[in-house]
């Protein structure tokens, strides 16, 4: 075990989005492999969380946008090395949605991996799911500002002016091997809006912490952010709705 959370607050009962760069990880330990360190990230997150939490990896691909077909049990995840592994592994079940899908492990894996959901950032997914269900956000190696895909669910729920439900349509083979024409969407940028991107502000830090929605760690070895996903998701619904200082959009030039 590389013992990399003991100083994280997981309880029992946690339901953890894990969002990962562990090449820093692999670089520190050169003896083990890529597979053997995501393993072991992983036993040790199941044995925080214990049997009747939850760890929920992210496996997005988004080739479905691009017309080609969702496999659920081949299409990759293009959303790190991590997913992947998890998808191996037999204690993990997929979730349905064939561009925002989510390894799960943990007593609520069946219901969440059962969860049908049209639109990708949608309350009714397991981004909405974890909303619902007080789940944290656990970055290792990464700024939660950089990667934290819970400012797109808000947008989608303030529904804001520069993005639209975007419609797509392909090829899908469900986990029994059927295979069928499905359609999901997923709530996009507007090209003639003029916005390049989302960001979020740093001023988001301290107001996390004002709240308790932040806990970081960092050492030689690694560097934690665990995001209370409820308070951030009701803080930056209501600056969309309001100052729009906390998330906000860079144009293009």
């Amino acid at each position: 075990m590389l013992n990399l959370f003991s100083e994280l607050e997981i309880i029992n009962e946690d339901k953890i989005l894990v969002s990962s760069n562990i090449l820093p990880i692999l670089i520190k330990n050169k003896k083990k492999s890529l597979k053997k360190i995501a393993n072991d990230i992983i036993d040790e997150l199941l044995e925080k969380v214990g049997k009747n939490g939850n760890i929920i990896i992210p496996t997005y691909n988004w080739d479905f946008c691009k017309g080609k077909k969702f496999d659920h049990h081949n299409t990759l995840s293009s959303s790190g090395a991590l997913g992947n592994i998890a998808l191996k592994r037999d204690d993990f079940l997929r979730s349905k949605n064939p561009i925002y899908s989510f390894a799960v492990a943990g007593r609520n894996k069946i219901e969440i991996s059962e969860l049908n959901h049209i639109s990708s950032f949608g309350l009714d997914s397991p981004f909405g799911y974890l909303i619902k269900n007080n789940g944290k956000n656990l970055f290792i190696n990464l700024d939660y500002k950089l990667g934290f895909t819970y400012c797109h669910v808000a947008e989608e729920t303030v529904g804001v002016s520069y993005r639209y439900q975007k419609k797509f349509k392909g090829s899908y083979i469900d986990k029994t091997g059927n295979n069928s024409l499905k359609e999901f969407s997923m709530y996009v940028r507007d090209l003639d809006s003029g916005v390049k991107k989302t960001l979020i502000h740093k001023d988001l830090d301290n107001i996390l912490l004002k709240y308790n929605g932040l806990k970081r760690i960092k050492n030689d070895l690694i560097s934690l952010d665990l995001v209370n996903i409820k308070t951030a998701y009701e803080i930056m619904v209501n600056d969309l709705k309001g100052e729009k200082k906390i998330i906000y959009t860079e144009k293009n030039e």
